[in-house]
C-alpha cells in the first residue's frame, strides 16, 4: 500500500471504521431475518440463503469487534492491582499490554494466514450461496491484523499522554 493509502486507512480507521463495519452488518443481518421470518411464516416458503449469510457476517462482526475493544480498552482485564500503582507506573502497565498484544496478535496472524490459504487453495464454497469460503476464512487474518494496529495505537497514545482520537482528547 502507498503513503496516501495508509494514512486514508489509518485515518478511517481512527474515525470508527470498524464500529460503521458492525452497524451495516448489524442492519444487514436484521433485514436478512425479517425476511427469512416473513417468507417461513407468512409465506409458509423457507429461503434456504438468508440463515447462511447471517453466520457469516455474524463471523465478521465477532472478528472487527476485537479491534474495536482493543480501541476503546473495553477487553476482559483484572486492572484491580494495577489501579494501586501511580498514573505513571499504570502507563508502563498499559504499554506492556498492549506489546503483549501486538506479540500475541500478530502469533496468531501466523494460523490465520495458512487457514487462509488453505481455503485459497481448496477452492471450498458455501453450501446455500456458493460463496467461496476464503471469503469468510480471511476474517480471522484481517482482525489479528487489525488487532496488531489497534495494540500499537494504543502504544502510541500511551507514550503520547494522549487517549486517542481528538475527539476522546477533548474529554
Amino acid at each position: 500500500m502507498k503513503k496516501k493509502g495508509w494514512k486514508a486507512f489509518l485515518k478511517a480507521l481512527d474515525e470508527g471504521l470498524e464500529e460503521k463495519i458492525a452497524m451495516v452488518i448489524m442492519v444487514l443481518i436484521a433485514i436478512f431475518m425479517g425476511m427469512q421470518v416473513c417468507a417461513r411464516y407468512i409465506f409458509n416458503s423457507s429461503l434456504s440463503w438468508p440463515e447462511e449469510i447471517c453466520v457469516y457476517m455474524l463471523i465478521w462482526m465477532g472478528m472487527i469487534s476485537l479491534s474495536y475493544c482493543i480501541r476503546k480498552n473495553s477487553s476482559i482485564k483484572v486492572e484491580m492491582i494495577i489501579n494501586l500503582f501511580p498514573v505513571k507506573v499504570r502507563s508502563i502497565f498499559h504499554i506492556l499490554e498492549d506489546v503483549i498484544s501486538i506479540v500475541f496478535y500478530g502469533f496468531l496472524c501466523i494460523p490465520a494466514w495458512q487457514l487462509l490459504g488453505k481455503a485459497l487453495k481448496s477452492g471450498q464454497v458455501s453450501a446455500a450461496l456458493h460463496l467461496p469460503m476464503y471469503l469468510i476464512q480471511i476474517a480471522p487474518l484481517i482482525a489479528f491484523g487489525l488487532a496488531v494496529i489497534r495494540s500499537a495505537q494504543n502504544i502510541y497514545f500511551n507514550v503520547k499522554g494522549t487517549h486517542g482520537t481528538a475527539e476522546e482528547d477533548e474529554k
